[in-house]
Formats: C-alpha cells, structure tokens, sequence
C-alpha cells in the first residue's frame, strides 16, 4: 500500500470518528445528570436562597434537555408533577423537612423510572441518579 494511499485512509478514518456524535441515550444520560445536579442541589440547599437558586439551575437544566430524552421521560415526569409539587410548596412555606421528603421521593421514583423498555429514558434516570447521587 502506498503512503498516500495509507494517508488517505487515516484522514477517512478521523473524519468518521469525528462525524459521530453523542447518541440519544448519551445526550439523555447528560441531560439527566444535569437534572439530577439540580434536585440535589434543591435537596441540600440550607436557605431559601439558596434554594431558589437551585430551582433556577433545575429550570435551566429541564430547559436543556434535548427532544429524544424530553419525549421518552414525558409521562414520568408527569408522574412525578405531584411530588414535585410538594417540594415547591414545603419550598414556599420553609418547611425543609418537607422538601427533604419530597425530594428523596423523586429520587426513589427515578430509580423505579430506570427500568423501562426505552434505551433513552433508561439513561436519563441512569444521569439523573448519577447527577443526584455524585
């Protein structure tokens, strides 16, 4: 084979390796973890400022999550609206022991959530458990 022939091979080469992106189920596992940050955050937040901040870092992270992960965790999260409600409302009244509560409940519904027959899904609770736990 020819040196040129072996060059234009490797540049074949890098030019596919640098072509292939992140999957769904990665960009997925991203975008959980970043939620997952943000809760945590929210769940070990020791005043209402810092709280706040926390909500605000869990809204840009919900904000960020891609399509592929955002329709295959819709109906969890919508499950989970009522838990999350909860924590806002133990957020809004100060009762931290609530919020606590509330929050380790999402917590334990992601673990539930991560065993589904979406591949997507699965790695967004996978990240969002990395995320919370890390």
């Amino acid at each position: 084979m020819t040196r040129s022939r072996i060059a234009a091979l490797g540049l074949i080469a890098a030019l596919a390796v640098a072509g292939c992106g992140k999957s769904p189920e990665d960009k997925a596992r991203d975008n959980g973890k970043a939620v997952g940050k943000a809760v945590r955050e929210l769940h070990d937040a020791g005043s209402v400022d810092q709280a706040r901040a926390a909500v605000k870092d869990l809204r840009t992270a919900a904000a960020d999550i891609g399509d592929d992960a955002r329709a295959a965790v819709k109906d969890q999260v919508d499950t989970q609206k009522a838990t999350l409600s909860a924590a806002a409302s133990s957020l809004t009244s100060a009762d931290s022991a609530g919020l606590k509560n509330s929050i380790q409940d999402v917590r334990a519904q992601a673990d539930a959530f991560r065993h589904s027959d979406d591949s997507v899904a699965n790695e967004f609770w996978r990240g969002f458990e990395e995320g919370y736990d890390g």
